[in-house]
C-alpha cells in the first residue's frame, strides 16, 4: 500500500484595525452613531459561519489596532508590513485578513500593494483586506459576510498569490485600483476605469482577469510615470525607518494661490521635520493656476520633490513639456501621496 501523504495544513493569519466593521452602538437602529475598534479580531472571526462544509484551515488573530480608520497612522502601516513579513517566513499561512475601516482601506491596500509588488525577499502568500459599512452592533450587519467572502477567497487555490485585494459587497478588487465612492450604501467600493478582479457569490468565486488601460500604471507591470523611475523601499528598509519623511497635498481651485505651499515650507512638523514632498491634486490634466504654479517652482527649488495628479478620479495624466514636475499616472492625490512617500524612503535609503 503507498502511505498516504499528510494533508497541508492551511493557516490564515488575520490582523484586525478596527473600523466599522468591529463598530459598536447602543441602539441596533442606529448605523451612524457608533465607536469604531469595539469589537476584537478574535470575536469578529469567530462570528462567521458557512453555510456548508469548506476546507479545513487554521486560523490566528492579531490585534493591530482598534481605530477609526480615519485616526490611522503610518506606525500601524508599519506594525502590519512587520506582522505580515513575520508570518511570511511559515509554509503554512496561505493568507492574511486584514480587517479595517472603509474610509482609509484604500490608502491601505495600495502601500501594501506597492511594499509586495516589488518585494524580492519574501514569498507572500494574498493579502485580504474587508470592512463594512455598518457597525457590528447593527440588526444586520454587513461585515460577517464580508469576512467570511475574504476567508473563503483566502483558503481557495485558485486564488494563491494574488496579491493585494479587497474584498466588500461580493466583489474583489485589485488593491491599488480600489476607491471608496459612496458613503451611503454596502457597496461603496470600484475599480473604475478598471475591472474586478473577481465576484464571489454564495460562497463561491469567481476569478476573473480584469481589463487594463494600456496606459495605466498599474504597480505590477510599470515603475512609474513617463518621466519618473519608482523606487520603492524593500520591507527590511522600510523598517528600519523610524521617521517617514513629511508629504503633504496641495489643491488647484478657483482663487486658489501660492499661500499654502509658503505656509507649508516654512512650517517644521515635530514629528516629521520640514517638507519633502508635495502632490498637485490639479484640475483637469493635473493643471494649476498661475499663482500656484510659481509656489510650486519655489518649493521644487527649495528641494520638495513635486508630483502632478488630478481631482478627476479616473484621470491619466500628459505632462506639459514646460513644467519639471513628476506624473504618476492614474494615482489619485492620495495614493500618489502614499508613492511618493515611499519613493522618498528609498531615494533617502539610497543615497546612505
Amino acid at each position: 500500500m503507498q502511505p498516504q501523504s499528510a494533508k497541508k495544513i492551511k493557516k490564515v493569519v488575520f490582523f484586525g484595525t478596527g473600523g466599522t466593521i468591529s463598530g459598536l452602538s447602543d441602539d441596533p437602529n442606529d448605523t451612524l452613531n457608533y465607536t469604531a475598534g469595539g469589537v476584537g479580531i478574535a470575536e469578529l472571526a469567530s462570528q462567521v459561519r458557512f453555510d456548508s462544509p469548506v476546507q479545513d484551515f487554521v486560523s490566528v488573530h492579531e490585534q493591530i489596532a482598534q481605530i477609526d480608520s480615519k485616526d490611522l497612522q503610518f506606525p500601524i502601516w508599519t506594525q502590519l508590513i512587520e506582522r505580515i513579513k513575520f508570518w511570511a517566513h511559515d509554509p503554512e499561512v496561505c493568507g492574511f485578513l486584514i480587517t479595517h475601516g472603509t474610509d482609509t482601506i484604500e490608502e491601505t491596500a495600495f502601500f501594501l500593494s506597492a511594499m509586495t509588488a516589488f518585494e524580492k525577499s519574501y514569498d507572500l502568500p494574498t493579502i485580504a483586506l474587508t470592512c463594512a459599512m455598518l457597525p457590528a452592533s447593527s440588526t444586520n450587519p454587513d461585515g460577517p459576510k464580508n469576512i467570511k467572502d475574504a476567508l473563503g477567497l483566502l483558503i481557495d487555490d485558485a486564488w494563491t498569490k494574488s496579491g493585494v485585494v479587497v474584498v466588500c459587497a461580493g466583489e474583489v478588487h485589485k488593491g491599488e485600483f480600489v476607491q471608496k465612492i459612496y458613503t451611503d450604501r454596502l457597496n461603496a467600493f470600484s475599480s473604475l476605469p478598471y475591472e474586478p478582479l473577481g465576484t464571489i457569490k454564495d460562497g463561491v468565486s469567481f476569478k476573473k482577469k480584469p481589463f487594463i488601460l494600456e496606459n495605466s500604471n498599474s504597480l505590477a507591470h510599470e515603475s512609474g510615470g513617463s518621466h519618473f523611475d519608482f523606487k520603492c523601499p524593500s520591507i527590511d528598509d522600510l523598517l528600519t525607518q523610524k521617521e517617514w519623511p513629511r508629504v503633504d497635498i496641495v489643491h488647484n481651485y478657483v482663487n486658489s494661490s501660492g499661500d499654502t505651499i509658503h505656509a507649508l515650507l516654512n512650517y517644521q512638523s515635530p514629528s516629521s521635520g520640514k517638507l519633502r514632498g508635495l502632490v498637485l491634486a490639479g484640475t483637469g490634466m493635473g493643471t494649476a493656476s498661475d499663482s500656484l504654479t510659481q509656489a510650486l517652482k519655489s518649493a521644487q527649488s527649495a528641494g520638495v520633490l513635486i508630483w502632478q495628479s488630478s481631482r478627476c478620479a479616473f484621470a491619466i495624466l500628459n505632462v506639459r513639456d514646460d513644467l519639471s514636475f513628476y506624473d504618476f499616472h492614474g494615482l489619485s492625490p492620495v495614493k500618489a501621496r502614499i508613492a511618493l512617500t515611499l519613493h522618498l524612503i528609498a531615494d533617502c535609503l539610497r543615497g546612505k
